[in-house]
């Protein structure tokens, strides 16, 4: 059976890309126009994953994500975002979302992003090889809020790839959703000492050591753009 998947933008030309990035896979993709639209779709059809705009007039995609989880449906959900930065990302960590994309982006990043999150659900503890594996791993225990287990796979795959940055990207947002801000720092300290150009982590540290700290703006992971729309 193919895998079923939802696709809400407000933005023709970005639904009409999303389905031809897609359309040499075996997916059923079905287009939603923009929130309340895509609210419609969900309470007539079952998908195993929505491609969810940040930005859209009406209804938000932090808002519609809300709303999925307020009806109890537990599908796997990448956020997509022209701005490069996620606000209120521990909100959408709590509510299940830990993969997001960056506009523009290639067809074979959106392809690599949707197919590591449609096979995560299948990765087991005991069953772990490698980093990027233990990496997903880590991913589907944040979605599934089991956050020490997440810290715990976290700190594992760094003894696998000592030079990755993203494992201590991850840590330093555990560490905000903990309210340990001098934790968090220490992470993303650490993720820009092994690449100084990893933009996720340098945002994160910027907005960190501001004088009036917030959580709005923390990415978590997504490729850097910052042109709006």
């Amino acid at each position: 059976m193919k895998q079923h998947i939802l696709v809400v933008d407000d933005e023709k030309n970005i639904r009409m890309t999303l389905t031809q990035c897609l359309a040499d896979e075996a997916y059923t993709i079905d287009l939603a126009v923009n929130g309340e639209d895509a609210l419609i779709q969900l309470s007539q059809a079952d998908y195993d994953l929505i491609l969810l705009d940040i930005k859209m007039p009406g209804l938000d995609g932090m808002e519609v994500l809300k709303k999925i989880r307020d009806r109890g449906i537990q599908v796997n959900v990448i956020m997509m975002t022209a701005y490069g930065t996620v606000e209120r990302a521990v909100e959408a960590m709590k509510l299940g979302a830990i993969d997001f994309i960056s506009k523009p982006f290639t067809p074979s990043e959106i392809r690599k992003l949707v197919q590591s999150v449609l096979q995560r659900h299948v990765l087991k503890e005991t069953e772990l090889n490698h980093f990027e594996e233990y990496l997903e791993f880590a991913k589907k225990c944040l979605l599934e809020q089991h956050y020490e287990k997440a810290e715990e796979i976290l700190i594992k795959s760094i003894t696998l790839n000592v030079e990755a940055p993203e494992p201590h990207n991850l840590l330093g947002v555990l560490a905000e959703y903990y309210r340990d801000i001098p934790r968090a720092q220490k992470h993303y300290r650490a993720a820009l000492a092994l690449d100084p150009t990893y933009r996720p982590a340098d945002q994160n540290l910027e907005r960190t050591v501001q004088w009036k700290y917030s959580q709005a703006g923390m990415n978590l992971g997504d490729r850097d753009d910052t042109d709006e729309r």
